[in-house]
């Protein structure tokens, strides 16, 4: 067995959970009993994911081509609270890559704090965003081996981005050769046993979310491009989909089974169209509001999307 054999599933493992996605379009999704790693099916090409990143996916996803400013705001906010839970790690980073840069908040902060930092974006509008707001050293591509130097790169950002690949385990081998030998990579993916709990009914599957990860199937995932959770975060991480990688030995596919993990996620996702999700509506309604009032009051004096962003980065420094 190799990783796409284990990725791809045998036929009398698949379960059909689902055959539309969250706006009733169209879309078989699978569960593989025996891993519990939910995809969809067919897989996209490389061709059909260009043609849907380089120009659809922002508008469909966020529903306009550029980001608002306080859209900029919560996403800086969610830097700062990532590199100060994080700081051990951050403050040895001297060269950061951020695949799938998207609006440039991670890069732009890691350029105030002194960072020598480099990213991809393959929407085109999002990665001219980059360039113009922030003049931040962002290309506008998709992933290939040889766009960046082998053992660059102190530490690599893969944050959701790996749940919309259409082979998770060879892009994971490719941002461990961009590593250096003791370099760390972060990824973060949707919790598929978090949305079941908190997601309304039907609003789980999304084209553009290949792959539904558990805390489990994403371990395992790097545990096949050979990369390993970092002790030092192993108890901060456990039970979530955002983990710290270091470059490992490569585990064998056929090892990686987990029928208990299977029976898991089909039990939560049979539970979520049955009874839809445990949080209210009118709460989670209630929650998005006040942030969203919170954010736009914030900005509304604001000049320029770089000024909202040396404002949270001076943040970093009291």
């Amino acid at each position: 067995m190799d990783h796409w054999d284990w990725l791809e599933g045998a036929t009398e493992h698949l379960k059909i959970v689902s055959n539309v996605d969250r706006s009733g379009k169209p879309l078989k999704t699978l569960v593989n009993i025996q891993t519990g790693l939910v995809r969809s099916d067919p897989i996209p090409t490389d061709e059909e994911l260009a043609r849907f990143y380089s120009e659809n996916y922002r508008v469909e996803y966020k529903g306009a081509e550029l980001p608002r400013k306080r859209q900029a705001l919560r996403n800086f906010r969610r830097v700062a609270e990532f590199v100060r839970d994080n700081s051990d790690i951050m403050n040895k980073a001297g060269r950061v890559l951020d695949v799938g840069a998207g609006s440039g908040e991670f890069l732009f902060i890691m350029k105030e704090l002194g960072k020598d930092g480099r990213g991809i974006e393959p929407n085109r509008a999002y990665s001219q965003f980059c360039r113009d707001a922030y003049q931040l050293n962002v290309q506008t591509a998709h992933l290939r081996a040889d766009l960046f130097d082998s053992g660059g790169y102190d530490f690599v950002r893969l944050n959701h981005v790996l749940e919309h690949l259409n082979d998770p385990v060879k892009y994971l081998e490719m941002m461990a050769h961009w590593m250096k030998d003791d370099g760390v990579l972060y990824v973060e993916v949707p919790n598929i046993e978090e949305y079941c709990r908190t997601k309304s009914r039907g609003r789980l599957f999304h084209y553009g979310h290949i792959y539904n990860f558990t805390p489990w199937t994403l371990r395992a995932v790097a545990a096949m491009a050979g990369l390993e959770e970092i002790p030092a975060t192993a108890q901060k991480q456990a039970n979530t989909t955002g983990v710290f990688l270091r470059k490992g030995v490569k585990v064998a596919p056929q090892t990686l089974v987990n029928p208990e993990s299977g029976a898991r996620i089909c039990e939560l996702i049979r539970q979520h169209v049955a009874d839809g999700p445990r949080v209210s509506r009118r709460s989670k309604l209630t929650a998005k509001l006040a942030a969203r009032l919170d954010e736009t009051w914030s900005t509304l004096w604001t000049n320029s999307y770089s000024e909202i962003g040396r404002s949270v980065a001076a943040s970093l420094a009291r």
